[in-house]
This record gives structure tokens, sequence and C-alpha cells, in this order.
């Protein structure tokens, strides 16, 4: 009977009585109005017909609403209790009772039913309301309209009407609200669905990774934690957690300075963190090194809404360093002993003025590659030792570090027809140690003469002013580098298969020496290149000034591990 279809609660029982709840109001105020016209008729012996009717109506409806299965009856077979309602009023308005008020009851329960309910509502209440006058009307062959029935006539159906439109259109209201809810019910509970496997895969991910994740948020607590992080933690890092207490335990690259809780809070309010090495001992004889990367979570508002913090356990590849160093030493040390030896027999016999020409040049053969490796067994100290340890600090002439560099590495230059200018302007004079200079503008400069092509070209530039820094430049016009390769420039050990097939040999060492030194002495070295348009080196050295000081405080030397040989190794050239 309903314009929209209306879903049969589930529960038949509860609608059962939903249907006898609407009727009892009705049978309530019915059977007060019978016995309002009983005692109006104390005196009759009979009660009228029409009033028995009326009450054999009223009782057949209260009883169909309370007996009738509605659950397996289609939605509008209800509307017959409120029809059977309003067929008992027309029985009391035909025997002159004044009950017109009681069909406004039945009238609202069918305009609960929908928009056909409504329609219905408004046909039959009218048609109640003037059902008795208009069929004395036409058995008197006229209407008359009075004090008695204009009511009936005029306002008990401009009230019908109006209740049944109002209501109708509440209850349709209500229906489309209530279909809406339905479905955002069910939006929602799909969402809830969803994010909850979501977060379950998340989770699932999370927890087969060998790396510790935590996911922190604003406030400085651990939002997501994954198995590793909760084990290598020993199960102080979990979800609700603040981040701070793994603080006791966390330690910087030296393994002694605490990382402190300051510091863990500045990473949980999106402070950037790449891959620095810290140590995490939360024994005397527990100590694991984690590579840790941090990043903010940008919120809604693109401000930070946490951060997000991955630790990798690399212990044992620093420990694998530590053993290749070890034994880098240990071999140095063993070789230089004999070599020594070797190298001082060999000066004796090349001393010899009675040594026939043929064996001499044999012997300088053998001298100038002893000479060889002593350079490179130099170099292997030199590179395991941590920090490049610097003699002195003196004022050294730049210039003339460079001509002395220049004049050994002429015999070169010219066998493969390479011009070297060299340029000059300002002072040159620097604080340092200028066996440890010569070292690093003979690694440059032999680099730019090694890598630059036959009938190439080779530029050292030297720039400089009292009280600053002193800037080196080599500049060669050599095939350049791979923009991916220079990420390893100055990486230990590191020479591309290219360049160690080829016919230019090396250890990997110059410029990671180079580095070692520079930075030791308060400066700064950097490449700069490109394939096919050569290579630029630039070393930037404190000054010395006249109070045989170094000019401005020397910079700090950064915190450098050894991620770059953690890190594999990408393709392209190397210089050594």
């Amino acid at each position: 009977m309903s314009g929209h279809h209306v879903p049969a609660p589930a529960d038949g029982g509860h609608h059962r009585f939903v249907v006898l709840g609407r009727q009892l109001p009705f049978t309530g105020v019915f059977g007060v109005l019978v016995v309002a016209v009983i005692l109006w008729r104390e005196h009759a012996e009979l009660l009228p017909g029409a009033v028995l009717v009326a009450i054999g109506i009223s009782a057949v409806a209260t009883v169909l609403a309370a007996a009738a299965p509605w659950p397996r009856l289609p939605r509008w077979a209800e509307a017959t209790v409120p029809l059977l309602d309003m067929a008992a009023v027309v029985a009391l308005l035909s025997n002159g009772t004044r009950a017109s008020v009681l069909i406004v009851l039945p009238v609202l329960w069918l305009a609960r039913m929908g928009r056909t309910g409504t329609v219905v509502a408004v046909l039959t209440g009218v048609a109640a309301s003037t059902s008795v006058d208009v069929v004395t009307a036409l058995d008197r062959g006229a209407l008359v309209i009075g004090p008695d029935n204009a009511s009936r006539f005029f306002i008990v159906p401009a009230v019908v009407i109006a209740v049944a439109c109002y209501l109708g259109f509440a209850e349709d209201r209500a229906t489309s609200r209530s279909a809406l809810l339905a479905r955002q019910n069910a939006l929602v509970a799909r969402l809830l669905e969803e994010t909850s496997q979501d977060r379950a895969r998340l989770e699932g991910v999370l927890d087969t990774i060998d790396a510790g994740v935590a996911v922190v948020g604003p406030d400085g607590r651990i939002v997501v934690a994954n198995r590793s992080l909760e084990t290598v933690t020993g199960g102080r890092a979990v979800p609700g957690a603040p981040i701070t207490v793994i603080a006791e335990h966390l330690y910087l690259a030296d393994g002694l300075t605490p990382v402190g809780e300051e510091r863990l809070r500045s990473v949980a309010s999106g402070e950037a963190v790449d891959r620095r090495v810290v140590w995490w001992a939360p024994a005397a004889d527990e100590r694991t090194a984690f590579r840790v990367s941090a990043g903010p979570l940008p919120g809604p508002d693109g401000r930070s809404d946490g951060a997000v913090l991955a630790l990798h356990d690399v212990t044992g590849e620093l420990q694998a360093l530590s053993e290749r160093e070890d034994f880098v030493s240990s071999v140095s040390h063993e070789l230089r002993t004999p070599l020594t030896s070797v190298t001082g027999y060999l000066e004796l016999a090349l001393d010899d003025p009675d040594l026939p020409p043929h064996l001499r040049t044999y012997l300088d053969v053998a001298d100038r590659n002893a000479g060889r490796l002593r350079i490179l067994i130099d170099n292997l100290l030199t590179a395991a030792r941590t920090g490049a340890d610097v003699a002195s600090r003196e004022p050294v002439d730049l210039r003339s570090v460079v001509a002395d560099v220049v004049e050994s590495q002429t015999p070169r230059a010219d066998d493969r027809d390479i011009t070297v200018e060299v340029a000059a302007e300002g002072d040159a004079v620097v604080a340092g140690d200028v066996g440890r200079l010569t070292q690093v503008v003979d690694n440059v400069v032999s680099n730019a003469v090694k890598y630059t092509r036959p009938g190439g070209h080779v530029r050292i530039e030297l720039v400089g002013a009292p009280s600053r820094r002193v800037r080196l430049t080599v500049t060669d016009d050599g095939p350049g580098i791979a923009a991916d390769a220079q990420q390893r420039l100055f990486s230990r050990f590191y020479r591309a298969p290219e360049v160690r097939n080829g016919p230019v040999q090396g250890t990997g060492l110059g410029l990671h020496i180079s580095r070692q030194i520079v930075e030791a002495l308060g400066g700064t070295i950097a490449l700069r290149s490109g394939p096919g348009s050569g290579t630029n080196v630039d070393v930037l050295l404190p000054a010395w000034n006249d109070d045989r000081q170094v000019a401005g405080p020397r910079p700090p030397r950064p915190e450098r591990t050894h991620e770059e040989d953690v890190a594999p190794a990408p393709a392209g050239p190397e210089r050594s």
C-alpha cells in the first residue's frame, strides 16, 4: 500500500506488538466513548443497534491486531485494522454520537504507511466524516447543513486532510533519512572493514622485513612498531610507548655519546635523518649497530604529523669493515719490513761502480717497482688510520708544492703529449703539513694526467687571499664521470670494472686519502664532472695569517661512518 518499499522488521514478535500498540490507543478512546454512550442511555433497556455494531467492529479490529501473523503478511495488509476502526466510528456517527474526532487516529495510522497510505487516509477520512449526513440527505432528498453537522462537513475533513498530508510528508522524509542512514552505515562498515584489512596487510608486510620500523605521532608516542623493532629493543618500543623510551641505551656512532631524549623528540616532530649510524647497547656486552633513517609524515595541512623511523642492523657489516682494516694494516706492516731490506740491497747494488750496464738496467726497473710498491703500502697504511693524522701545522707555500708535483708529473704528461698549465693569483700560503699536502696535490694532479686523453690539457689554478682560504682547482678535459658514479668517488678501495681492467692501475685510495688529509687540515674537497665534459676538483684550505694562526676557526670534521663501504658500489668509472 506504500509508495516506497519498507522492509519488514526482522523480529516478527516485535512487529506484531507494534501493530497492537498502534491499535490500543484507539481501543481505549473508543471504550471511553462507548461507556459515555451507555451512561447517557442508562434508562434505555437496550443499546441502539448501531452502537453494538461499532463495539463489535472495534473488538474484531483489536483481536485482529493482536492475533494476525503480520510478519508473514505484506505490509499493506496492516491497513485492514485502521479501516475497521474507521468503520466503527462511522457506526457510532450513524447513531448521532459525536465521535468525529476518533477518525483522526486511523488517519494517522494510514498516513504513516507511505504516499499511498496518505491518499487512502485522506479519502477514507473525508468519506467517514461526511457519510452519515450524505446518506441522510439522500433519504430526505435535500442536504441540510446546520450547527449539528457543520463540523463534520468542514472542520473534520480539513483536519483530516491537514493531519494526513503533514504526517505523510514527515514519514516520507523520515523514510528517506532512514534509507540514507542505512546506506551511510553500510559505507562506514565497508570502509572500516577495508581499513582493518589494509592495516592487517601493512602489519604483515612490516613484520616480514628485517629492519625495525616505527611510526611516531606528533606527541612523540609510537603509533606503529613492527616485530623486528620490538625484538631488538627488548619489548620497549611498542605502540603507545613514548619514543624516548629507547634513549637510555641509544648512542651515537662513537658508541659513547648518548643520543638523548631531546634529539628523539626532534625526530618525532619531523627532523630528517639520513643513514646515520647509532649503537643500541642495553648491556655492556650487548651492542648492536643500526643505520637510522627518518622522515616526517605530512599532515592534511602540510605540516608534520609525526615521523617514520627505519633501523637497519649493520653490526655484521661494520665488524667486517673493521676486520678488513685490521687485515690491511697488518699485511702492510708485514710487507714493509722485507721491502725495506729489498730496496736497501738494490741501492747497494746500484752503487757498485763495476756493475755491468745490462744488470744496472734490470736493477733500475726493480728499484722503480719497489718504490711504487712502497707508495702503495704507505697508501694502505694511511687509509687504515682513522682521520689521516697530520704530523704538523706550519706555513706551507702551495705554489712550491704544486711546482714540485708538476715537475714530477711532467715526464708522464710529455709521454702522452698532455699540456699542464699552472696559474696562480694572490697569496697561496696555507696552514698544514708539507708532506701531507704534497700527497694531496700529487693524487689530484696525477689523476688528471692519467685520465686525460693523449694530446689533452690539464689546468691548475691557485687563488688565495690573506687571512682567508686558498683554493686549488685542477681541471682536465678527459672523458668525465657519470653522475651516479660520482657518489662513490671518495670511497675507499673502490675502482669500477672499466678502470680496474684498463691500462691505468691504482688502488682506489687516492681521493679517499686526499679527503681525509684535507678534512683533517680543516678544509674541504669537492668534485664536479659530467660525461664528455672533463673533471674539476676543488680543494679549499685554510690560509696562514701573519699571526701564524689558522685563519678562522677550524671547522669540525663531519661525523662519517663506513656507510660508503657498506653500500653497494654503483656502476661507472672511478678515479684512484
